[in-house]
C-alpha cells in the first residue's frame, strides 16, 4: 500500500514509529541535499517545556542519522541563553552547525547565515504554503535566512470555576472585560499573573499584544520609530490599572514562573502555551478539568493582535557541512516525522506550513483546538513592517517590556517611559 498523506497522519496519531526508518532511507536516496563525506553535525537548541516534543525530535534526528550515516549531536541549553550563544557563535565564527533559535534572532546575524531558500522553496512546494508570519521571520532581503520549524501558541490559560466566582460565565473577549475579570479575581483572592520581567516568551508575548491591542506600534509602515503615540499611552495607562490586580512578583517572572504559579494554585489566569494544561493532565487532573484557554482579547484597535513565539533553525556559514545541515532540517519538516511531532507535542507546537493544518491533534480536545490557529493569528514583532535587524534588536533588548514595567511600578510616569522607549528605538534604528 502506498505511503499516502492520510496514512502518514493516521500513523502519527497512533504514535507508530516502525515505518519511519524505512521511509527515511528511501527519502535519503532521493532528496537533493547530499551530505558531505564524513559529515557530522552539532545542533544547539533550548530545553523544551514539553518532554514529548524533545523526545520526538530526538527520535526523528536518530532516524535521519541512521538513514544517512550523519551523526548529529543535540545540545540542550536554557532557552534564555540561546540569543547569547547565537551571538557568540556569529562573532567568533565557530560553534554549532545549526541553532534551533527563537523569534527574530536570525535577523541579528543574517550575514553569517547560509541561504536556505532552496530548503524553504522545496518544503513550500510539497507542504505549503508557509504561513505569512513564517515567511516574515524566515526571509530578509529576498532570501531565506532560516527555516521556521513551528509556532508556539500563547493563549490565556484560566481556571473556569474561579472565573465564574469572579462574575463571568464566559471568558471576556475585550480588554475592558479582561480588566474587570482581573479585578474580580483579585477580590476573591485568586489573582491573575502576567510577566513584566525579562521572560523571553511570556513577557514579550503579553506586552507586545498589549501595545498592539491599543493601536500602538514600535515603528510605522515606513520604518520610522513611532512608539511615542496616544495609542501607546492608552496601553500604558491600561497596564497601570491592571497591575495592582496581579499576583506579587510578576516584575521578575521568567518563563517558568507562571507555569509554577498556575499549577500551584497561586495564579488563576496567565498567558502561556499548552504546557500548563499538558502537565496538569499528568499530575493534577482536577486542575486540568477546571482550566481552559482563550484567545488574547481584542482592544481598541478592533482586531486580533496575537504575538506568539516562532522557532526557526539557522545554519552558520562557518559550517563544513552545509548540505548535511540542509538535509537534516528538510528531513525534520517532512511527513511522516513532522506531523508526528505536532501530534506528540499535544498542542505545544503549531505547524508552520498550511499543508499540515489538518493534524488530528486539533480536533482531539476542544481545550487544545485554539492553539491550532496560532500561526495564522500571529504578527511578527516588527509589525507593521517585516523583520529586520533593528526590529530584532528592539525585541532582544526588551524595550517594549521595560517600557511597561517602568510604568506599572510607578517609578516612571507613562509619558516619560514612552518617551524613553522612543529614544531607544530611534537610537537602534539609526545604527541599523
Amino acid at each position: 500500500m502506498p505511503l499516502t498523506r492520510r496514512r502518514v497522519l493516521e500513523s502519527a496519531a497512533l504514535g507508530t514509529t516502525a515505518p519511519l526508518l524505512d521511509w527515511a532511507r528511501a527519502w535519503a536516496a532521493d532528496q537533493p541535499f547530499t551530505p558531505e563525506k564524513s559529515a557530522k553535525l552539532q545542533l544547539l537548541r533550548g530545553s523544551t517545556f514539553l518532554p514529548a516534543e524533545g523526545e520526538t525530535t530526538a527520535a526523528n534526528v536518530k532516524a535521519f542519522s541512521d538513514a544517512t550515516g550523519v551523526p548529529v549531536q543535540i545540545e540542550n541549553i536554557n532557552q534564555d541563553d540561546l540569543p547569547a550563544k547565537t551571538a557568540l557563535a556569529a562573532q567568533v565564527g565557530s560553534g554549532p552547525d545549526i541553532i534551533w533559535t527563537q523569534n527574530t534572532t536570525a535577523h541579528l546575524v543574517a550575514e553569517k547565515l547560509v541561504d536556505v531558500s532552496d530548503v524553504a522553496n522545496r518544503l513550500n512546494d510539497k507542504y505549503g504554503p508557509w504561513y505569512q508570519v513564517c515567511i516574515d521571520y524566515g526571509m530578509q532581503n529576498g532570501r531565506w535566512i532560516c527555516i521556521p520549524v513551528f509556532v508556539v501558541g500563547s493563549l490565556l490559560n484560566y481556571r473556569i470555576s474561579w472565573m465564574r466566582q469572579a462574575g463571568f460565565e464566559t471568558f471576556p473577549a475585550t480588554t475592558d472585560g479582561l480588566l474587570k475579570l482581573c479585578q474580580g479575581l483579585q477580590r476573591i483572592d485568586h489573582p491573575a499573573g502576567f510577566s513584566f520581567g525579562h521572560a523571553v516568551n511570556d513577557a514579550n508575548n503579553f506586552n507586545y499584544w498589549l501595545l498592539w491591542a491599543f493601536g500602538g506600534k514600535v515603528t510605522d509602515e515606513t520604518g520610522m520609530p513611532a512608539i511615542e503615540s496616544p495609542q501607546t499611552l492608552a496601553a500604558l495607562e491600561y497596564a497601570r490599572e491592571l497591575f495592582p490586580t496581579l499576583i506579587p512578583g510578576v516584575l521578575s517572572w521568567m518563563d517558568i514562573n507562571n507555569n509554577r504559579a498556575f499549577l500551584g494554585g497561586e495564579c488563576s489566569l496567565t498567558n502561556n502555551g499548552i504546557s500548563i494544561y499538558t502537565q496538569a493532565k499528568k499530575t493534577a487532573p482536577e486542575l486540568a478539568a477546571d482550566m481552559d484557554h482563550a484567545a488574547m482579547p481584542i482592544g481598541p484597535a478592533g482586531v486580533p493582535t496575537a504575538q506568539n513565539r516562532v522557532d526557526p533553525m539557522i545554519i552558520f556559514r562557518y559550517t563544513q557541512f552545509p548540505q548535511a545541515a540542509k538535509a537534516l532540517i528538510s528531513f525534520l519538516m517532512e511527513a511522516p516525522q513532522y506531523p508526528r511531532l505536532i501530534t506528540n507535542a499535544a498542542g505545544f507546537t503549531t505547524q508552520a506550513l498550511k499543508g499540515f493544518a489538518d493534524n488530528p491533534i486539533w480536533t482531539s480536545d476542544p481545550k487544545i483546538a485554539p492553539f491550532g490557529r496560532a500561526a495564522q493569528d500571529t504578527r511578527s514583532v516588527s509589525w507593521p513592517q517585516t523583520p529586520n535587524p533593528a526590529a530584532a534588536a528592539v525585541f532582544a533588548n526588551f524595550i517594549v517590556v521595560d517600557m511597561f514595567a517602568a510604568t506599572v511600578t510607578g517609578t516612571t510616569e507613562p509619558k516619560a517611559a514612552m518617551h524613553r522607549a522612543q529614544q531607544q528605538v530611534e537610537r537602534i534604528y539609526r545604527k541599523a
